[in-house]
């Protein structure tokens, strides 16, 4: 039988200041994968170049999970006051395997900082605090946005036609959680919307020029049993037919 493809799939660190650092990784990310099909592959946070190319020629595909905050440096603004920055080390890994992965055409799926960590490296921009924007008055984006690691929130996101995205779930809208403080503000380039929240907050990107380009603001893996799963499966369905060209 083939080998099922390789998903790499970046790590967060636990205390940033502790030596060494500890590598951790939510078990949903890999049980996702394993279900649909992939292998998973974690990823430490390599600053070498010619490691993360190796890395890149080994990987069918690629998945930035979710975490902390993108330094809002990087487009141009000072932190807020609730942005909690990610491990600098986790983020520049991050942003130059996205680099690759574009460069290469790898699949690739972000989820929440993943899908932000998308839209920043095509320069686009955060909301840093959505409760504080006017796109946040319509639609709860977390129970508690100080408290997220609450998954039981929900709320409808509307697929856009001709997208991706709708391929894999049609066009009804689609209930997804809701966990994030942070969202899109500006798109940023190459990128269209491929789902909003009925307030117009992007939740869910893509790039039709590419062969898997996709991001999502949910936490798909957090939703088990549910349809989300096509996601994963989409994934690997593109790893595994990438390898065959």
């Amino acid at each position: 039988m083939p080998s099922r493809p390789l998903i790499g799939i970046s790590m967060d660190t636990g205390d940033p200041q502790a030596v060494p650092v500890i590598y951790e990784l939510a078990d949903t990310y890999t049980k996702r994968i394993v279900e649909a099909g992939g292998t998973p592959l974690l990823l430490p946070h390599v600053a070498e170049d010619a490691v993360r190319q190796q890395l890149m020629e080994v990987l069918d595909g690629l998945l930035i999970p979710g975490g902390d905050d993108v330094n809002p440096a990087l487009y141009g603004q000072q932190p807020h006051a609730k942005t909690r920055l990610m491990d600098p080390r986790r983020q520049g890994f991050d942003l130059a395997m996205l680099a690759l992965a574009e460069r290469q055409n790898l699949p690739t799926l972000g989820i929440c900082l993943g899908f932000q960590l998308m839209n920043v490296q095509r320069h686009g921009t955060l909301a840093q605090y959505l409760p504080e924007v006017g796109v946040a008055t319509r639609v709860n984006h977390a129970a508690d946005p100080d408290q997220l690691l609450r998954y039981d929130a929900r709320h409808a996101v509307q697929p856009a036609v001709g997208t991706r995205l709708a391929g894999l779930f049609g066009t009804a809208p689609l209930l997804v959680n809701s966990t994030h403080r942070q969202g899109v503000d500006q798109l940023g380039h190459g990128l269209v919307p491929s789902a909003c929240a009925a307030d117009g907050l992007v939740e869910a990107i893509e790039d039709p020029t590419l062969g898997f380009w996709m991001g999502v603001q949910w936490h798909p893996e957090r939703m088990p049993g549910d349809p989300q799963i096509k996601l994963f499966q989409a994934l690997v369905g593109a790893a595994v037919q990438r390898r065959k060209h």
